[in-house]
């Protein structure tokens, strides 16, 4: 859905079109009720802070602009939980169906009868059916056929299973090892996604819990000192009055970043950065000039050096010592950038090499050419391990019969699993490895261990997301506790005066 600014929404229309979006009903005078609740509360809320007219009309404003995102994001979070159900049903039956009858349009039957009639899911089946059936001018219709199911549902395990069904149908081969690992990574898939849904309601639930008690613990203020000590009712303040009203809006916003952050689309699990930011990253990996970077530190360190001898002499000595720290980081800014970078590029590759061989397992569930399923895979292969793949193929046309082009595929990064399997690979390259398709079913199962490794960390990125917006309320309660308090104290400090 396109992205529009929070005054937008202030349209009652506008928001019955965005829920429309996603195929749900909102009537218009649902929303105006919405509005006049959000009205009503932030009158009583302006009330109990003891806020002017001014300062209640900007937090009711602001309330209604940013309360229909709650209303939207409800239908969406409905909306991405159906098509997740949807999904994980379709792939587990299609590759039962499958694996009796090896024939895409009798899979499709066949699930098309189990799904809901009321789902989005079913019109796409039957819809990619009569494709299939009755659309004999494209050469490859079964391929047609399923990218109209595959461009509604944008994942990647959806893609996986029809990939395997495609070859099957069309070349031929072995197809029941992989069936079976894609069932399983189904039900991985299942399981981590389930668990992380539970995770994010929780959190969710623990910074609504946040932001009441620092609304609670703020109302100390006007409700406690003011009532026992009103010579120093500080209410009247201009800076405590915008400070309260800052500190609304802030609560607002934090609790409408938490809660979409857990209206998200459950079938992807892939890199937040571009394909170009992944590219330009393992470039600045690969190709980090340490003599250049490090020359940038020392001239950033000078300021810093500067500064402190300049403390020093003056004998500021707690100035001095936050000088130094910034030399000393100034100073390793080089190596600081290196590791993050690093470290980062690793968890990308970690993130999109299990995919990548899965595809690999794929092609070579048809081919014992290994060769030609890296050149094949490399066509859709993730930015971020495409320029590997690149010097990979090379050095293969260089000296095929060596190991050296595998083992030096992402050596940099120092990944185990990754080594692993491209020892694997060049085993049934060179057919020195015994039988070729239990090490393709070897590589299956460890490719299913590290899927899980990729869909956990991706799961764990985003609750750390959800974390500091849980640790937010504190700052924001912490600070206006203590302007509330420094107010007070001056104003009691000028009571005693006179």
């Amino acid at each position: 859905m396109k992205k529009r600014s929070v005054l937008y929404y202030l349209n009652p229309r506008n928001v019955s079109a965005a829920v429309e979006q996603y195929g749900y009903t909102y009537h218009v005078k649902n929303t105006i009720l919405v509005y006049l609740l959000v009205t009503l509360t932030s009158v009583i809320a302006g009330c109990i802070f003891k806020l002017a007219v001014p300062e209640i009309l900007v937090v009711a404003v602001s309330g209604m602009a940013m309360i229909p995102k709650v209303i939207i994001n409800s239908y969406k979070n409905m909306y991405e939980q159906k098509r997740f159900s949807d999904v994980n049903m379709y792939i587990e039956q299609m590759l039962y169906s499958f694996k009796k009858t090896p024939k895409i349009i009798s899979a499709l039957q066949d699930v098309g009868n189990i799904i809901s009639k009321d789902s989005p899911m079913r019109c796409s089946i039957q819809e990619a059916i009569r494709y299939i059936r009755f659309d004999y001018s494209e050469e490859h219709s079964l391929d047609m056929g399923l990218k109209i199911i595959e461009s509604k549902y944008q994942c990647q395990r959806l893609k996986d299973a029809h990939a395997l069904m495609l070859k099957t149908e069309k070349i031929g081969g072995g197809y029941d090892t992989s069936a079976k690992i894609l069932l399983s990574g189904r039900a991985v898939w299942e399981t981590e996604t389930c668990r992380f849904q539970k995770e994010c309601k929780n959190r969710q639930r623990m910074v609504t819990i946040a932001l009441v008690l620092v609304c609670g613990v703020c109302l100390f203020t006007p409700l406690v000192i003011t009532r026992f000590a009103p010579q120093v009712d500080i209410t009247v303040s201009p800076v405590y009055r915008m400070g309260t009203v800052m500190m609304i809006l802030i609560c607002m916003r934090t609790y409408i970043k938490a809660d979409s952050m857990t209206a998200v689309n459950w079938l992807r699990n892939e890199s937040a950065l571009s394909e170009e930011a992944q590219a330009k990253l393992y470039q600045k990996v690969v190709r980090y000039d340490f003599s250049r970077e490090k020359r940038k530190s020392l001239l950033w360190a000078v300021p810093f050096a500067g500064l402190g001898i300049l403390f020093l002499t003056l004998h500021w000595n707690y100035p001095a010592v936050f000088a130094l720290f910034g030399f000393f980081i100034a100073v390793n800014q080089h190596k600081i950038g290196y590791r993050l970078a690093r470290k980062r590029c690793r968890e990308e590759i970690t993130k999109a090499f299990p995919q990548w061989l899965m595809e690999i397992s794929l092609l070579l569930q048809v081919s014992d050419n290994v060769n030609s399923a890296i050149a094949k895979s490399s066509e859709d292969a993730p930015a971020i391990l495409l320029e590997g793949l690149r010097e990979m193929q090379e050095q293969i046309m260089e000296n095929p019969e060596s190991n050296e082009p595998y083992m030096n595929f992402m050596k940099e990064f120092k990944l185990p699993e990754v080594q692993s399997a491209m020892g694997m690979l060049y085993s049934i390259s060179s057919g020195r490895g015994g039988d070729a398709e239990m090490q393709i079913d070897e590589i299956l199962s460890k490719n299913a261990a590290m899927l899980s490794q990729s869909e956990n960390m991706a799961n764990e990125n985003r609750l750390a997301a959800l974390y500091w917006q849980f640790l937010l309320p504190s700052i924001i309660g912490g600070g206006k506790l203590v302007v509330d308090m420094t107010l007070v104290t001056i104003a009691f400090m000028s009571a005693n005066l006179y």
